[in-house]
């Protein structure tokens, strides 16, 4: 009977560390294998570096914080989305352009409805970092920049900044989509 009784105890403990090990492994994979050590979250993904930005020159946000646009009473165009299409299809010259790719315009609105911190982001279709014809960018940087007419973020109440972005998708040199 105690050989047994050894046989079982020593099972059970194979078991254990067996099963220990395996709660272990599957911890430490969704915990901390995957979780970054260092520069953990440092900006949030709103951030405009005022330092990098463009247009800035006597732009003054009216707060400390920059809220994200969709907000409950979310950041946009005054002439709505099909407005700003609309002015920016029938004010885009194609100049024969063939590139394709996404433009990526962000920026902030502030609570008074100005706009300033402009960031340009280049991607090709498959979202891969790219470099537009320079031509191309100015002119959709300039239409951007002529979108005057900004409804500012309300929280609470209260108009707040916050960032905006609108991103141009760009087929062969054409607007194919403009969002959001």
């Amino acid at each position: 009977m105690k050989n047994w009784v050894k046989i079982l105890l020593f099972s059970l403990l194979g078991l254990g560390l067996m099963l220990g090990g395996v709660y272990m492994y599957t911890w430490y994979t969704y915990y901390k294998r995957y979780v970054p050590s260092t520069n953990v979250y440092m900006q949030r993904v709103g951030y405009i570096d005022p330092d990098i930005a463009v247009f800035s020159e006597g732009f003054e946000p009216c707060g400390d914080y920059i809220f994200d646009y969709y907000n409950p009473e979310r950041a946009r165009y005054g002439e709505g989305k099909n407005g700003l299409r609309k002015f920016i299809l029938n004010n885009f010259n194609t100049n024969d352009y063939t590139e394709s790719g996404y433009l990526n315009i962000r920026f902030v609105i502030n609570c008074k409805g100005e706009t300033g911190r402009y960031v340009l982001h280049e991607n090709d279709l498959n979202l891969v970092p790219k470099r537009f014809n320079p031509k191309l960018k100015e002119q959709l940087l300039k239409l951007t920049l002529a979108l005057k007419n900004w409804n500012p973020n309300v929280i609470n109440g209260n108009k707040v900044d916050s960032y905006m972005y609108i991103s141009y998708r760009i087929e062969d040199g054409k607007i194919t989509e403009i969002i959001p």
